[in-house]
Protein backbone atom coordinates (compact mmCIF):
# COMPACT_ATOMS: atom_id res chain seq x y z
CA UNK A 1 0.00 0.00 0.00
CA UNK A 2 2.77 2.19 0.86
CA UNK A 3 4.38 1.42 -3.12
CA UNK A 4 0.79 2.76 -3.91
CA UNK A 5 0.18 5.87 -2.58
CA UNK A 6 3.89 7.23 -2.93
CA UNK A 7 3.12 6.82 -6.79
CA UNK A 8 0.07 9.43 -6.32
CA UNK A 9 0.87 13.07 -6.96
CA UNK A 10 -1.55 16.34 -7.88
CA UNK A 11 -0.95 15.74 -11.84
CA UNK A 12 -1.51 12.17 -12.07
CA UNK A 13 -4.53 12.01 -9.95
CA UNK A 14 -5.87 14.87 -12.03
CA UNK A 15 -5.31 13.01 -15.08
CA UNK A 16 -7.43 10.12 -13.79
CA UNK A 17 -10.22 12.01 -12.51
CA UNK A 18 -9.73 14.36 -15.78
CA UNK A 19 -11.13 11.07 -17.95
CA UNK A 20 -14.49 10.99 -15.07
CA UNK A 21 -14.88 14.44 -16.52
CA UNK A 22 -15.22 13.94 -19.99
CA UNK A 23 -17.73 12.71 -22.80
CA UNK A 24 -16.41 9.33 -22.40
CA UNK A 25 -16.56 9.39 -18.64
CA UNK A 26 -20.36 9.89 -18.71
CA UNK A 27 -20.87 7.43 -20.91
CA UNK A 28 -18.94 4.14 -20.53
CA UNK A 29 -17.39 4.18 -17.06
CA UNK A 30 -19.54 1.97 -15.02
CA UNK A 31 -21.85 3.78 -12.26
CA UNK A 32 -19.94 1.35 -9.39
CA UNK A 33 -16.98 1.01 -10.90
CA UNK A 34 -15.97 5.01 -10.80
CA UNK A 35 -17.47 4.88 -7.37
CA UNK A 36 -15.40 2.30 -6.07
CA UNK A 37 -12.35 4.32 -7.18
CA UNK A 38 -13.43 7.58 -5.77
CA UNK A 39 -13.98 5.60 -2.15
CA UNK A 40 -10.14 3.66 -2.62
CA UNK A 41 -8.57 7.22 -3.81
CA UNK A 42 -10.60 8.99 -0.66
CA UNK A 43 -9.51 6.91 1.96
CA UNK A 44 -5.78 6.96 0.71
CA UNK A 45 -3.19 8.86 2.72
CA UNK A 46 -2.30 11.06 -0.19
CA UNK A 47 -5.97 12.46 -0.73
CA UNK A 48 -6.27 13.16 3.50
CA UNK A 49 -2.62 14.63 3.85
CA UNK A 50 -2.22 16.16 0.44
CA UNK A 51 -5.28 16.70 -2.32
CA UNK A 52 -7.68 17.41 0.54
CA UNK A 53 -5.43 18.96 3.44
CA UNK A 54 -7.39 22.36 2.63
CA UNK A 55 -10.85 20.94 2.65
CA UNK A 56 -10.08 19.29 6.15
CA UNK A 57 -8.37 22.32 7.21
CA UNK A 58 -11.67 24.38 6.33
CA UNK A 59 -14.48 22.16 7.65
CA UNK A 60 -12.19 21.81 10.96
CA UNK A 61 -12.05 25.57 10.60
CA UNK A 62 -16.02 25.65 10.38
CA UNK A 63 -16.68 23.08 13.40
CA UNK A 64 -14.35 25.62 15.61
CA UNK A 65 -16.58 28.34 14.71
CA UNK A 66 -20.27 26.24 15.20
CA UNK A 67 -18.79 24.83 18.19
CA UNK A 68 -18.62 21.31 17.19
CA UNK A 69 -16.09 19.14 19.19
CA UNK A 70 -15.80 16.38 17.04
CA UNK A 71 -15.48 16.16 13.47
CA UNK A 72 -13.20 13.27 13.13
CA UNK A 73 -15.95 10.52 12.17
CA UNK A 74 -16.39 12.80 8.78
CA UNK A 75 -13.36 11.90 7.14
CA UNK A 76 -12.90 10.24 4.66
CA UNK A 77 -17.02 10.27 4.14
CA UNK A 78 -16.96 13.94 3.81
CA UNK A 79 -14.13 13.60 0.95
CA UNK A 80 -16.08 10.83 -0.76
CA UNK A 81 -19.71 12.72 -0.90
CA UNK A 82 -18.46 16.26 -2.17
CA UNK A 83 -15.68 14.64 -4.89
CA UNK A 84 -17.13 14.15 -8.32
CA UNK A 85 -20.78 14.62 -7.93
CA UNK A 86 -20.86 16.31 -11.58
CA UNK A 87 -19.75 12.88 -12.77
CA UNK A 88 -21.88 10.79 -10.79
CA UNK A 89 -25.07 13.25 -11.92
CA UNK A 90 -24.37 12.78 -15.47
CA UNK A 91 -23.47 8.87 -15.10
CA UNK A 92 -26.72 8.45 -13.45
CA UNK A 93 -28.92 9.56 -16.18
CA UNK A 94 -27.20 7.31 -18.70
CA UNK A 95 -28.10 4.25 -16.42
CA UNK A 96 -31.68 2.38 -17.23
CA UNK A 97 -34.95 3.00 -15.19
CA UNK A 98 -34.15 0.13 -13.58
CA UNK A 99 -30.61 0.38 -12.03
CA UNK A 100 -30.94 4.17 -11.86
CA UNK A 101 -34.26 3.90 -8.93
CA UNK A 102 -31.78 1.11 -7.17
CA UNK A 103 -29.48 4.00 -6.93
CA UNK A 104 -32.12 6.71 -6.29
CA UNK A 105 -34.31 5.87 -3.42
CA UNK A 106 -36.98 8.62 -2.92
CA UNK A 107 -39.20 9.95 0.26
CA UNK A 108 -42.25 12.63 0.28
CA UNK A 109 -43.22 12.24 -3.33
CA UNK A 110 -46.89 12.47 -2.67
CA UNK A 111 -46.20 16.79 -1.62
CA UNK A 112 -44.92 17.45 -4.50
CA UNK A 113 -47.49 15.63 -6.19
CA UNK A 114 -50.15 17.02 -3.96
CA UNK A 115 -48.94 21.17 -4.63
CA UNK A 116 -49.41 20.79 -8.46
CA UNK A 117 -53.02 18.95 -8.73
CA UNK A 118 -53.54 22.99 -6.68
CA UNK A 119 -53.28 23.81 -10.85
CA UNK A 120 -50.16 26.72 -9.99
CA UNK A 121 -46.98 25.39 -10.09
CA UNK A 122 -44.35 24.40 -7.81
CA UNK A 123 -41.34 25.87 -6.96
CA UNK A 124 -39.28 22.91 -5.87
CA UNK A 125 -36.77 24.72 -3.07
CA UNK A 126 -33.33 23.21 -3.06
CA UNK A 127 -29.89 24.17 -1.92
CA UNK A 128 -26.23 23.61 -1.84
CA UNK A 129 -26.75 21.00 0.32
CA UNK A 130 -26.30 17.20 -0.09
CA UNK A 131 -26.75 15.95 -3.67
CA UNK A 132 -28.47 18.80 -5.49
CA UNK A 133 -27.64 18.34 -8.95
CA UNK A 134 -30.00 14.98 -9.25
CA UNK A 135 -32.54 16.96 -9.24
CA UNK A 136 -31.36 17.95 -13.37
CA UNK A 137 -32.67 14.41 -14.09
CA UNK A 138 -34.80 12.88 -11.94
CA UNK A 139 -37.71 14.88 -12.18
CA UNK A 140 -37.82 14.43 -16.49
CA UNK A 141 -37.22 10.94 -15.34
CA UNK A 142 -40.59 10.49 -13.13
CA UNK A 143 -41.96 12.13 -16.88
CA UNK A 144 -43.05 15.52 -15.31
CA UNK A 145 -44.30 17.51 -18.02
CA UNK A 146 -43.09 20.46 -17.25
CA UNK A 147 -39.22 21.04 -15.22
CA UNK A 148 -37.20 24.15 -15.12
CA UNK A 149 -34.13 24.83 -13.41
CA UNK A 150 -32.48 28.04 -12.66
CA UNK A 151 -29.14 27.88 -13.45
CA UNK A 152 -26.04 30.05 -13.76
CA UNK A 153 -24.34 30.30 -16.95
CA UNK A 154 -20.93 28.78 -15.31
CA UNK A 155 -22.69 25.89 -13.50
CA UNK A 156 -24.51 25.02 -16.83
CA UNK A 157 -20.98 24.44 -19.11
CA UNK A 158 -20.06 22.22 -15.84
CA UNK A 159 -20.39 18.16 -16.53
CA UNK A 160 -23.38 18.03 -14.31
CA UNK A 161 -25.17 20.35 -16.83
CA UNK A 162 -23.68 19.34 -20.10
CA UNK A 163 -22.70 15.64 -19.39
CA UNK A 164 -26.41 14.83 -18.96
CA UNK A 165 -28.08 12.59 -21.92
CA UNK A 166 -29.75 14.23 -23.75
CA UNK A 167 -33.34 13.18 -23.35
CA UNK A 168 -33.13 13.97 -19.72
CA UNK A 169 -32.52 17.38 -19.84
CA UNK A 170 -33.90 19.95 -17.93
CA UNK A 171 -35.08 23.31 -19.33
CA UNK A 172 -32.47 26.02 -18.33
CA UNK A 173 -33.17 29.26 -16.66
CA UNK A 174 -29.80 30.56 -16.90
CA UNK A 175 -28.23 33.84 -15.79
CA UNK A 176 -24.80 35.45 -15.95
CA UNK A 177 -24.42 38.17 -13.50
CA UNK A 178 -28.15 38.93 -12.60
CA UNK A 179 -28.62 42.33 -13.83
CA UNK A 180 -31.66 43.99 -13.69
CA UNK A 181 -32.57 43.25 -17.09
CA UNK A 182 -31.48 39.56 -17.22
CA UNK A 183 -33.34 39.26 -13.59
CA UNK A 184 -36.81 40.47 -15.28
CA UNK A 185 -36.64 37.84 -18.09
CA UNK A 186 -35.47 34.98 -16.10
CA UNK A 187 -38.61 35.86 -13.75
CA UNK A 188 -40.98 36.16 -16.69
CA UNK A 189 -40.09 32.68 -18.06
CA UNK A 190 -40.01 31.47 -14.34
CA UNK A 191 -43.77 32.85 -14.02
CA UNK A 192 -44.31 31.16 -17.23
CA UNK A 193 -43.77 27.90 -16.41
CA UNK A 194 -45.63 28.01 -12.91
CA UNK A 195 -48.31 29.31 -14.80
CA UNK A 196 -48.54 26.35 -17.06
CA UNK A 197 -48.50 24.16 -13.72
CA UNK A 198 -44.75 23.30 -14.25
CA UNK A 199 -42.00 23.09 -11.42
CA UNK A 200 -39.21 25.48 -11.59
CA UNK A 201 -36.05 24.18 -9.33
CA UNK A 202 -34.01 26.73 -7.94
CA UNK A 203 -31.43 26.93 -4.92
CA UNK A 204 -32.59 29.18 -2.24
CA UNK A 205 -29.11 29.82 -0.50
CA UNK A 206 -27.11 31.07 -3.61
CA UNK A 207 -25.44 34.39 -3.23
CA UNK A 208 -26.19 35.22 -6.69
CA UNK A 209 -27.86 38.73 -7.39
CA UNK A 210 -28.24 41.94 -6.16
CA UNK A 211 -30.81 41.78 -3.56
CA UNK A 212 -30.71 40.22 -0.11
CA UNK A 213 -32.15 39.93 3.38
CA UNK A 214 -29.92 39.32 6.20
CA UNK A 215 -30.49 36.69 8.71
CA UNK A 216 -28.64 35.32 11.63
CA UNK A 217 -27.06 31.44 10.31
CA UNK A 218 -25.40 29.62 12.90
CA UNK A 219 -24.51 32.93 14.67
CA UNK A 220 -23.30 34.28 11.16
CA UNK A 221 -24.77 37.29 9.42
CA UNK A 222 -25.71 36.92 6.02
CA UNK A 223 -28.12 37.61 3.19
CA UNK A 224 -30.32 35.40 1.55
CA UNK A 225 -32.00 36.16 -1.70
CA UNK A 226 -35.82 36.41 -1.69
CA UNK A 227 -36.17 35.44 -4.88
CA UNK A 228 -38.11 31.93 -4.41
CA UNK A 229 -40.25 33.69 -2.30
CA UNK A 230 -41.36 36.56 -4.42
CA UNK A 231 -41.56 34.21 -7.55
CA UNK A 232 -44.21 31.85 -5.27
CA UNK A 233 -45.83 35.13 -3.97
CA UNK A 234 -46.19 36.73 -7.44
CA UNK A 235 -47.61 33.71 -8.92
CA UNK A 236 -49.38 31.58 -6.58
CA UNK A 237 -46.89 28.48 -6.49
CA UNK A 238 -46.27 26.47 -3.77
CA UNK A 239 -43.12 26.15 -2.27
CA UNK A 240 -42.08 22.99 -1.93
CA UNK A 241 -38.85 22.11 -0.48
CA UNK A 242 -36.47 19.29 -1.07
CA UNK A 243 -32.64 18.03 0.21
CA UNK A 244 -31.25 14.85 -1.44
CA UNK A 245 -28.13 13.39 0.31
CA UNK A 246 -25.58 10.88 -1.52
CA UNK A 247 -23.45 8.29 0.38
CA UNK A 248 -19.97 6.70 -0.45
CA UNK A 249 -21.38 3.91 -2.60
CA UNK A 250 -22.91 6.50 -4.56
CA UNK A 251 -26.44 5.54 -3.56
CA UNK A 252 -28.79 8.93 -3.50
CA UNK A 253 -32.11 9.48 -1.12
CA UNK A 254 -34.19 12.57 -1.90
CA UNK A 255 -36.24 13.61 0.75
CA UNK A 256 -39.50 15.82 -0.48
CA UNK A 257 -40.84 18.11 2.14
CA UNK A 258 -44.36 19.52 2.69
CA UNK A 259 -45.42 23.09 1.48
CA UNK A 260 -43.96 25.84 2.83
CA UNK A 261 -46.65 27.95 5.12
CA UNK A 262 -47.72 31.18 2.93
CA UNK A 263 -49.40 32.77 6.41
CA UNK A 264 -52.42 34.31 6.39
CA UNK A 265 -54.31 36.81 3.60
CA UNK A 266 -53.90 39.75 6.12
CA UNK A 267 -50.22 39.44 6.47
CA UNK A 268 -48.15 42.74 4.67
CA UNK A 269 -46.14 41.54 1.31
CA UNK A 270 -42.59 41.65 3.26
CA UNK A 271 -44.63 39.92 6.01
CA UNK A 272 -44.81 37.49 3.62
CA UNK A 273 -41.49 37.23 1.98
CA UNK A 274 -39.77 37.05 5.83
CA UNK A 275 -42.28 34.24 6.99
CA UNK A 276 -41.17 32.00 4.13
CA UNK A 277 -37.19 32.51 3.91
CA UNK A 278 -37.40 32.09 7.67
CA UNK A 279 -39.16 28.60 7.41
CA UNK A 280 -36.55 27.53 4.66
CA UNK A 281 -33.79 28.63 6.59
CA UNK A 282 -34.81 27.01 9.63
CA UNK A 283 -34.49 24.17 7.50
CA UNK A 284 -31.13 24.62 6.14
CA UNK A 285 -29.53 25.44 9.28
CA UNK A 286 -30.62 22.15 10.86
CA UNK A 287 -29.13 20.26 8.07
CA UNK A 288 -25.93 22.23 8.48
CA UNK A 289 -25.74 21.60 12.09
CA UNK A 290 -26.47 17.90 11.86
CA UNK A 291 -24.67 16.69 8.88
CA UNK A 292 -21.48 19.28 7.86
CA UNK A 293 -20.34 16.50 5.72
CA UNK A 294 -22.79 17.61 2.79
CA UNK A 295 -22.30 21.13 3.11
CA UNK A 296 -20.96 22.34 -0.47
CA UNK A 297 -17.33 22.84 0.31
CA UNK A 298 -17.76 26.20 -1.46
CA UNK A 299 -20.01 27.07 1.22
CA UNK A 300 -17.99 26.18 4.02
CA UNK A 301 -15.76 28.61 2.77
CA UNK A 302 -17.84 31.44 2.41
CA UNK A 303 -19.38 30.86 5.94
CA UNK A 304 -16.19 30.86 7.65
CA UNK A 305 -15.28 34.44 6.17
CA UNK A 306 -19.08 36.05 7.53
CA UNK A 307 -18.99 38.21 10.37
CA UNK A 308 -20.58 36.81 13.59
CA UNK A 309 -24.04 38.10 14.74
CA UNK A 310 -21.75 38.60 18.47
CA UNK A 311 -19.42 41.17 16.67
CA UNK A 312 -22.41 43.14 14.54
CA UNK A 313 -24.37 43.60 18.31
CA UNK A 314 -20.87 44.52 19.75
CA UNK A 315 -20.37 46.89 17.25
CA UNK A 316 -23.58 48.43 17.59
Amino acid sequence: MKNRISLLTTERVNRLFGFFESEAGSKYLPYDLGNAIIRWFCRTRFARENYFRRREMILREFALQSDMTHIDHLFPETFMINFQKGWRAAKLSYLSDREFFRKVKINGINHLDDALKAGKGVVLLNSHFGFAEIALTLFSRLNYPIFATVVREKGANSMKVKGIKKSFEPVLLQFKDQSNEELIKLLFKARQTLRSGGIVHLLGDGYHGKSSINFTFLGKVRGFRPSFAELALSSGAAIVPMIARINPKGEVFVEIMPPLDQGVQEMEHADKVNYLMKQYIDILADCWKKEPQFINWGFVEKFIRQVSEQSVQDDD
